[in-house]
């Protein structure tokens, strides 16, 4: 069993960010070359912060998913990963995946892409916060990401990704490698 505490913490953060900084390498390397005139300097993937969060309630239409409750998962859940996917000034989506008590599976509990259909990064959310997720299980040990509550609106976009329903019915792929 691991050891809980300050050097538990330190690492997961550790695993969070280098997560990010991996899979925006792939990201340069793998999908920004296939995206038409965008400045691939001008994408970062952060923590969700509150600036992230005050950048949601601007985007038009419903606010749907509670964002606002992620500092407080954040502060209790030190698995927890969070991604905002920013370009330029614009917020183009955010992510919240966890493991919870897994050490098999880390669940995609959150993700959402900006509503407007001209944003640069449209289409593209859901391929690049999977690939924050699987360089962040890789790093936890688990072995599979599932979609948690899928929309069942959007199942065929996460099956054109690879997802697939297991034996009992979760939406899930298996991680990068494994």
């Amino acid at each position: 069993m691991r050891r809980k505490g300050k050097a538990t913490d330190l690492r997961n953060q550790t695993f969070r960010s280098n997560s990010r900084k991996i899979a925006y390498k792939f990201f340069l390397k793998d999908i920004a070359p296939r995206i038409p005139n965008i400045d691939a300097a001008a994408v970062k993937f952060e923590p969700i912060t509150p600036a992230a969060i005050k950048q949601y309630f601007l985007w038009e239409g419903p606010t749907i998913f509670p964002w606002d409750d992620v500092a407080d998962w954040k502060s209790k859940d030190a698995k927890g990963l969070d991604l905002a996917i920013w370009y330029k000034q614009i917020l183009c989506g955010m992510c919240y995946a966890t493991p919870r008590a897994s050490s098999i599976c880390l669940k995609i509990v959150l993700l959402e892409g900006h509503p407007d259909s001209a944003h640069p990064l449209r289409g593209r959310i859901a391929p690049i916060a999977l690939l924050v997720a699987d360089h962040y299980a890789r790093a936890l040990g688990c072995k599979e990401i599932e979609i948690q509550d899928p929309d069942p609106n959007v199942v065929f976009y996460y099956r054109k990704l690879g997802f697939e329903f297991d034996h009992t019915n979760r939406l899930v792929i298996s991680v990068n490698g494994q």
